[in-house]
């Protein structure tokens, strides 16, 4: 009997919450109802009018009356049921039952008023129509189906009773047969409302449990928010860290390398100190080019390549000029490997590409003590293979699924540092991950060496061939009597960068910060043709704030270029919402790369009128 029995819940605030939740879920399906019933039952009128309007008028009026009583009596329960009441299951149930008994007893008044032959065949389908929407659209519960309908049963029967012992002509079968089917509707009623009534109930249970667990999953979600946040943060206060270690440990080094070269010029014909600033240049490129693969590595994951013709015989001789000095310094032999025809151009970004080679080229030489190097390539189809072969220690199987992971290196115990951090490969790695269409292979013997090979698509298209020397050449050539206001709050690197804009010609004016610029800007004399400023500084506004605060106060030469030196792991896209042109140079730059960079920002801006300026 558990499938026939309605059990109230065991809280009486889930019952009530039941209830309510009862209410609004069926509110406009009961409005729906009644505004059908009364529909209906004004439909009806018509049909009550082609019938009886050829009997008695009497009887006409009299069903007439009836009618309007009972649609008065649906009608003002529907009006209420237009407002918030509905929303109350109590109040629903009321305004339903006015409803329910406002039609049975009207057509318990059209059975007195008409004629007995026709009361079977016109008015008997009214109470199983209103005893169907009863059990169906007006979704009652069931203890409240089974005392409603079951006092109209009765009344029914006792209208019935009231009509034999009046006198009027019904027979005792009309009174069984109509009685049963009124009394069998019931019946099924009440279990039809029974098991929709069961089944709401088990509904809401399961939308409670839903929204209880769909709680407690934000819940739980936001506790992992939370600490995915202080995760977050803990690696932000990490990368602020390391970006601070990594822009503090540079600029000594960049000193180094800016103050090397001028003593270089200075010592041109003093062979004695050559050798010592020989071991002084090697020990920081050396320092420089790990901080450079650690800003390699942290820059290729939001790197987006630019895809363009790419003439490989340029990139290789690139690769090759740049290698051939510290292949030889370790007595090695480096060998390109010329072919009648230069290779097809490619498809790909000329500096990962370039980069990718020279890691290629990088590594080769400091795993390789005796013998040489050889670069080739070979076309397969529509790609072009570039192979690296060395005579170097080799890999053995148990190191080939390794050595592509950061900071692994076969043979480094001592983690000596000419060896660099082993980000190398895994830079190429990236690299190629980056890339279309672009992988890599490699073959190595242990003890006999290895052969690295890239691949990358044939472009159809003829690429632009302009060589970095000349590109150098030219631009360095251009800062020849430009203006340049130089700001570093590192005064070994400010003196640094000041000797190297120097010694290529330029006038300068330096500054620790913008304090120190006040006075340039006061004197109103020549604009500058480039501001080149550290973004970090440490007193008063940073490198940005200097470079927009001296662009506004030089607004009439137009939009002065800004040549951003930074030793911090900075993106480029951190300088988004600065207005072109700029460039973001690092300070492990060479001071060459440096030149070349600043010159190309000045190559299309006039030199700026003579003025007031400063003897350097």
């Amino acid at each position: 009997m558990s499938g026939f029995l309605v059990r109230k819940f065991g809280s009486a605030a889930v019952e009530r919450a039941f209830r309510i939740d009862y209410a609004r879920r069926y509110a406009g399906q009961r409005r729906l109802a009644v505004a059908s019933l009364i529909l209906i039952w004004t439909a009806v009128v018509i049909r009550d009018w082609l019938l009886l309007h050829t009997l008695d008028p009497r009887i006409l009026f009299h069903v007439g009356y009836v009618r309007l009583a009972g649609a008065v009596g649906m009608a003002l329960p529907l009006w209420l049921m237009w407002g918030p009441r509905v929303f109350d299951e109590r109040w629903a149930v009321r305004l339903l039952c006015v409803v329910i008994l406002s039609c049975w007893f009207a057509l318990l008044g059209l059975v007195n008023a008409y004629p007995p032959v026709r009361v079977g065949q016109e008015i008997f389908p009214g109470f199983f129509v209103l005893l169907f929407l009863i059990f169906t659209l007006f979704r009652l519960r069931a203890i409240t189906a089974a005392w409603l309908v079951g006092l109209c049963v009765v009344t029914y029967h006792l209208i019935e009773l009231l009509q034999y012992i009046w006198g009027i002509p019904t027979p005792w079968s009309h009174w069984f047969t109509t009685g049963a089917m009124v009394l069998m509707m019931y019946l099924v009623g009440i279990v039809v409302c029974i098991q929709f009534d069961l089944t709401a109930r088990r509904e809401f249970v399961f939308r409670r449990t839903l929204r209880a667990a769909k709680a407690r999953v934000e819940a739980a979600s936001g506790v992992v928010r939370q600490q995915n946040e202080r995760m977050r943060e803990v690696v932000r206060e990490k990368e602020r860290f390391f970006s601070s270690a990594y822009h503090d440990i540079q600029q000594p080094l960049a000193a180094i390398n800016l103050f090397i070269r001028s003593a270089r010029i200075k010592l041109a014909n003093e062979h004695a100190a050559s050798h010592d600033l020989d071991v002084i240049e090697e020990t920081a490129r050396d320092i420089l080019d790990m901080f450079k693969d650690i800003q390699d590595f942290s820059e290729l994951g939001s790197y987006v390549p630019h895809l363009a013709p790419v003439d490989t015989q340029t990139v290789l001789m690139e690769v090759f000029e740049q290698y051939l000095e510290p292949a030889r310094s370790r007595g090695l032999e480096l060998r390109i490997s010329l072919r009648r025809r230069p290779p097809p151009p490619i498809e790909s970004d000329h500096a990962l590409f370039k980069r990718a080679l020279s890691n290629f080229m990088s590594n080769a030489i400091k795993y390789t003590s005796v013998g040489g190097i050889v670069v080739g390539w070979v076309e397969i189809g529509e790609r072009l293979r570039i192979d690296v072969w060395d005579t170097g220690i080799g890999i053995s199987p148990a190191h080939r699924d390794a050595i592509f992971a950061e900071y692994y290196q076969i043979d480094n115990p001592g983690r000596d540092r000419s060896k660099g951090l082993g980000l190398g490969l895994s830079i190429v790695n990236r690299v190629v991950g980056i890339l279309p269409k672009h992988s890599m292979r490699f073959w190595s013997v242990k003890g006999r060496g290895s052969r690295f090979s890239l691949y990358a698509p044939i472009s159809q298209l003829a690429p632009a061939i302009v060589t970095e020397d000349q590109a150098n050449a030219a631009c360095t050539s251009i800062l020849n009597g430009r203006y340049i206001l130089l700001c570093d709050d590192e005064p070994t690197v400010l003196e640094g960068l000041r000797r190297l804009f120097l010694n290529a010609g330029a006038l300068v004016d330096t500054a620790g910060s913008m304090a120190g610029f006040e006075a340039i800007l006061a004197d109103e004399g020549r604009a500058p043709d480039i501001i080149v400023t550290d973004i970090r500084l440490r007193d008063g506004p940073n490198g940005i704030e200097v470079a927009e605060r001296i662009r506004q106060h030089f607004a009439w030469a137009g939009v002065l270029p800004v040549a951003f030196i930074t030793g911090e792991l900075v993106s480029p896209r951190a300088l988004r919402d600065f207005a072109e042109p700029f460039v973001l140079l690092r300070k492990s730059s060479t001071p060459e790369s440096t030149l070349a960079e600043v010159s190309r920002l000045v190559a299309d801006r006039p030199p700026t009128g003579f003025g007031q300026v400063r003897d350097p």
